[in-house]
């Protein structure tokens, strides 16, 4: 039977592939290159983001007792990656603003991670306390509707926990 990762494992492996995406863009001279990269991080960012609002952000709600402010919190930080996103893919491959888009957005990318896992002196740490109120299968079943959606195929990704 092949491994179905679970949800913690799944949005932080989309966070090691955003920060790979971005240092790939980092060290690409190459405008055509650096174009593609930002458009791939773009839908990075947009998937991962539909896809916490959809099959996190309800579990959150329901087993967290602060679940409301961590989604508010989560909310802030998605959206200004994907606000640093898109000034990445928006601005010209070689100029000084593609190079501050591309720093702003491996911060916010990184302080989600970090908000997400607990690391850092994150206020939230939300993986940890997931990994406690969630049993092994429900955070598995919650992988898979996460994984249709960061694949981008919503499909019927309803209530996987």
């Amino acid at each position: 039977m092949a491994h179905r990762p679970d949800v913690l494992e799944l949005l932080t492996d989309a966070h090691a592939e955003a920060e790979r995406l971005v240092a790939a863009y980092e060290a690409v001279g190459d405008p055509e290159r650096r174009t593609a990269l930002a458009a791939r991080l773009v839908t990075a960012v947009e998937r991962r983001t539909r896809a916490e609002e959809a099959e996190l952000d309800p579990v959150l709600c329901r087993v967290l007792p602060d679940g409301e402010e961590v989604v508010a919190a989560a909310a802030r930080l998605r959206a200004e990656a994907a606000e640093a996103a898109r000034r990445l893919r928006d601005a010209d491959p070689g100029s000084p603003e593609a190079g501050h888009a591309a720093g702003a957005l491996l911060a916010r990318v990184r302080e989600w991670a970090r908000a997400q896992s607990g690391t850092g002196g994150a206020r939230h740490a939300v993986f940890p306390r997931l990994r406690e109120r969630l049993t092994p299968r429900e955070r598995r079943r919650a992988g898979a509707a996460v994984a249709r959606r960061l694949a981008g195929d919503a499909g019927d990704a309803d209530a996987a926990v």
